[in-house]
């Protein structure tokens, strides 16, 4: 609250120093349009600068300067609408107008104004000003390791729950789905694999990350531990440096990024207080003042939503709407107008134009907050479902790709990390569909993409590439662990009894290609490439087998 109060007496200064210098522009107006009538452009210029007056007046805690900055607007575009010349008549109200607005900055102290800022932080955000602690379970049968990993945690901050077994697991995760797990194999009640996989089958379960420590510290122990699900896998040490500092990694990368908010505004006092408010309440917020800039700003910035003013200079922010509409890329961005203008006829226009939503200047920070909150949470749902598959839930061609590509370049950056691509395609799907329809073809797809998301960790990015055809990222391995995964996978799914009713069942197998990226001799397509070769390599062996770039170009 005292970060807030702070801002925002530092903004109120600003606002009110710069409110002198605006003053003495309109008075200047007023006595230019004395001497030039008819000269439309310096009623448009008076217009913007009363404009300012009404946007910020009242969220600075001047209600009375919103009244005559409101007044002094609606004149000058009475005036323009009608092509009048002004008279000595509306230079006199101006005049007025201008001494009303001097008058309310020289009584001295603005009115109390309760912007509920901090509060419509906190409910934008859903959470505490200090932030959430990380919920960690702890699940080991050694009463010392299990000590010693629960004070470790503790000291770095997190919230430890601890339990001694598969069904001690099971159950702390039942009362609650813990942000992440760190647990050791074996266990009294069996392998801690049968825990990891358990974990992946719940809902919300694909969430956690999940390490591994053990004793066991021979090659499969640790493919296995990739292939139920784990995201690392640890020997059993006295320093735990490394394994805390890949759970934060994965704790990390799993938080969202902040939404990037573009404010098209060129009033500097209510682009600064939107800014304030906004960053506040945990948004990235970029400032467009001039309205030529604006597609190079959305270029760059890619923001998740727009606020745009509706009077700019040269240009109306219905016109900018218009232009970012035309663009399918931005199909879901959503445009929420941010304007002096409350008539119906505006709102109106906001709407033809491709605006998500109208809010009135000035507007209070609860209402601002939670109206940008709702908007990006249907634009999120919206590219959820543009990003899936609908039938396997799987990320589509497009989406898989880019997710590909940020790889590929971080790869670039970090030459030293390794990142395997699998490329799997279903051995008979055409006779399967052939056979039994393909509403039991669907059924064999959504099986594979099940098994995937189960079976494969958080960080790797799974795929459907085309119809039968599944494309799997995993980061962190070399060639001869994807390739062990790729083939434990196949086991999995070959094992699968899928039921097509009338007590008649189907088993289906896959081929798979895997290709390791080389960051000094490939691009993304060239990785594909590769990984493709190994399948159709993998398919000439005979189907039902994983085959490796490494060898297929050798065969």
């Amino acid at each position: 609250m005292q970060a807030w109060e702070e801002t925002f007496a530092q903004l109120r200064e600003q606002y009110v120093r710069r409110s002198r210098d605006r003053l003495d522009q309109i008075a200047q107006l007023v006595k230019d349009l004395a001497k030039e009538p008819t000269d439309p452009t310096i009623v448009d210029r008076l217009k913007h600068n009363f404009h300012w007056l009404t946007g910020s007046g009242s969220i600075y805690g001047f209600p009375k300067i919103t009244q005559y900055g409101s007044s002094g607007e609606q004149y000058c575009e009475v005036l323009l609408q009608e092509k009048q010349t002004a008279t000595t008549t509306d230079c006199e109200r101006f005049q007025g107008l201008l001494d009303g607005i001097k008058a309310e900055f020289a009584i001295g102290q603005p009115a109390e104004l309760q912007t509920g800022a901090p509060a419509a932080a906190q409910q934008a955000q859903g959470k505490e000003s200090d932030g959430p602690q990380i919920d960690l379970l702890i699940v080991d049968s050694d009463q010392s390791d299990l000590f010693n990993l629960s004070r470790h945690f503790e000291e770095e901050g997190m919230t430890v729950r601890a339990a001694r077994s598969i069904s001690g697991g099971l159950s702390a995760i039942a009362e609650e789905m813990p942000d992440a797990v760190v647990m050791s194999i074996p266990l009294p009640d069996g392998q801690g694999y049968e825990l990891v996989e358990s974990l992946r089958s719940t809902a919300g379960g694909e969430r956690p990350p999940v390490l591994i420590v053990s004793k066991q510290t021979g090659f499969l122990d640790k493919v296995q531990a990739i292939h139920c699900g784990a995201d690392g896998y640890f020997e059993k040490s006295a320093d735990w440096e490394d394994l805390t500092a890949r759970l934060r990694y994965l704790l990390e990368k799993d938080r969202p990024e902040p939404y990037r908010i573009l404010s098209v505004e060129d009033d500097p006092d209510q682009a600064a207080f939107l800014r304030a408010v906004l960053e506040l309440a945990g948004y990235k917020v970029r400032l467009c003042s001039d309205p030529k800039k604006f597609e190079q700003e959305l270029a760059e910035y890619n923001p998740d939503l727009v606020l745009m003013d509706i009077l700019l200079p040269g240009i109306t922010g219905y016109e900018l709407t218009q232009y970012v509409r035309q663009q399918e890329r931005y199909a879901t961005l959503p445009i929420v107008f941010l304007t002096t203008q409350g008539q119906l006829d505006a709102k109106i226009k906001a709407a033809k134009s491709g605006g998500d939503d109208h809010l009135v200047k000035p507007v209070l920070p609860p209402l601002l907050c939670s109206t940008v909150s709702a908007k990006l949470e249907r634009s999120r749902f919206l590219k959820s479902l543009l990003h899936r598959d609908g039938l396997t839930k799987l990320l589509t061609h497009t989406a898989f790709m880019e997710r590909a590509s940020a790889v590929v370049a971080d790869r670039k950056r970090h030459p030293e990390r390794l990142a395997a691509m699998m490329m799997i395609d279903i051995d008979g799907l055409k006779k399967v569909n052939d056979a039994h329809g393909p509403l039991i073809g669907d059924k064999v797809l959504v099986t594979l993409a099940t098994l995937l998301r189960r079976r494969l960790r958080q960080q790797d990015s799974i795929g459907r590439f085309s119809g039968e055809e599944f494309l799997v990222v995993a980061e962190d391995l070399d060639e001869n662990e994807a390739e062990k995964l790729a083939g434990r996978l196949l086991a999995d799914f070959a094992a699968r009894v899928i039921e097509i009713g009338d007590g008649n069942k189907v088993h289906a197998t896959f081929s798979a290609g895997v290709a390791v990226l080389d960051p000094y001799t490939m691009d993304l397509d060239r990785w594909r490439t590769a990984a493709e070769k190994a399948l159709y390599a993998a398919k000439a062996r005979g189907k039902n087998c994983v085959q490796s770039a490494s060898v297929s170009a050798f065969l």
